[in-house]
């Protein structure tokens, strides 16, 4: 017995050294780097929200040379180039907020302050492009349609939607001073669509008012517009002192809003509040940067601290809260039950008991603020620090 156990140590050595040398040995995995490749980007600005395509990962980087912008397509899994497109422009082009940059089938939208570009994702031809002198914020694409809206001069905002195709470019409705909102400056945001039981198509947003030409205090306004029957089917004033740049979250008939330090879920056929959370504004910091996100039966709410809340869509009811997470995140994002946000690194936040899973991970000493973006099948993530462009493994990341 002894004998087999001897002959058993000395063939486990010596395939041991046959196969793996010394310095051919993997790492301890706490020591692996996360780094799968990493792709070098000028030093001239922030990157845009990436999206995956087909396997690979898109997104863009402005260039040192003024007015210049590229949009990079690569290879998910190597980092290779597969296509590459200069966006040229008379001013300045930074789709660089959570919102500014969506995919939809098979084209990819860039927006910024007064200009919009719409490329295959394909090979990075650009189909076509909208130019308009005034300011609006981000855009929502919505069933093949585009919507955006404009401010003028501070005394009116309208929405307009282009077909995705075509860029035909459609006025849908106007919110001026004095017809709505009780004189204030309006500002029109980003809807989400609901339909009707009847059938209608129903634009869902807010309005986010400011007192410009009375007391310089804002107020947030929400509102349905029915695209079917080209009227309002209702409009509530004032649901909150501020409401937050994110865009609605929809499920069913229920649709979700922040205001300053609270979360509002609204009856979308009525316009009615069907209950609020709180945040406690104490800690600092109210909703402003973080999209509202839903998880199965959970709607996610970040406030511009280090606080995560997750509550029960249909009561409102806090199911888990994590006080110790990142402050000033970008876009959340959902893979596999686990939310993704960079703030000053990367952060992994499990969807079901809110236990931070990875915590303030750096690659290098850039900024870590960007969203992040998946590999739909390996597990690895992709994100910015301004300098480069990381596909991370999460396996070898600190938790």
């Amino acid at each position: 017995m002894n004998c087999k156990m001897n002959i058993l140590l000395i063939v486990t050595l010596v395939c041991s050294l046959v196969s793996c040398k010394p310095d051919d040995c993997p790492e301890p995995i706490e020591n692996q780097s996360p780094i799968v490749w990493k792709k070098g980007l000028e030093r001239s600005g922030l990157t845009s929200t990436s999206h995956t395509y087909n396997g690979n990962i898109i997104f863009g980087h402005p260039s040192e040379r003024a007015n210049n912008y590229w949009v990079y397509c690569l290879d998910a899994e190597t980092g290779d180039s597969i296509w590459q497109t200069r966006i040229v422009t008379p001013f300045e082009f930074s789709p660089n907020d959570n919102e500014e940059s969506q995919i939809y089938q098979d084209k990819i939208v860039f927006s910024s302050r007064k200009r919009m570009f719409v490329l295959n994702a394909d090979n990075g031809q650009i189909l076509w492009k909208y130019e308009d002198p005034n300011n609006y914020v981000g855009v929502s694409v919505l069933d093949g349609y585009i919507y955006i809206a404009d401010l003028i001069n501070k005394t009116e905002s309208t929405m307009y939607r282009f077909d995705i195709n075509s860029g035909t470019k459609e006025k849908l409705f106007t919110i001026n001073r004095s017809e709505y909102g009780s004189n204030y400056s309006p500002h029109l945001m980003m809807p989400v669509k609901w339909v009707h039981p009847n059938g209608d198509e129903i634009l869902v947003l807010q309005n986010r008012t400011y007192g410009w030409f009375t007391d310089m205090e804002s107020k947030m306004d929400i509102l349905a517009w029915n695209l079917t029957a080209d009227s309002m089917l209702w409009y509530r004033e004032n649901i909150d002192e501020r409401g937050s740049m994110s865009r609605p979250a929809i499920d069913g008939n229920k649709v979700y809003f922040l205001g300053t330090w609270d979360a509002h879920c609204i009856d979308a056929a009525t316009g009615n509040t069907l209950w609020k959370y709180h945040v406690d504004e104490t800690a600092g910091g109210s909703f402003a940067t973080a999209n509202i996100l839903l998880i199965d039966d959970k709607l996610i709410i970040k406030p511009d601290n280090d606080h995560m809340h997750a509550v029960n869509k249909e009561t409102g009811e806090m199911i888990w809260r994590n006080n110790e997470t990142a402050s000033m995140p970008g876009l959340l994002r959902v893979h596999q039950d686990t939310i993704w946000f960079g703030s000053g690194g990367v952060l992994a936040i499990d969807a079901n008991t809110g236990k931070t899973l990875i915590d303030q991970y750096e690659a290098s000493n850039g900024s870590w603020i960007f969203p992040i973006a998946h590999h739909p099948t390996d597990g690895h993530i992709y994100t910015s620090d301004a300098s480069y462009f990381y596909c991370l493994d999460p396996k070898y990341m600190r938790r």
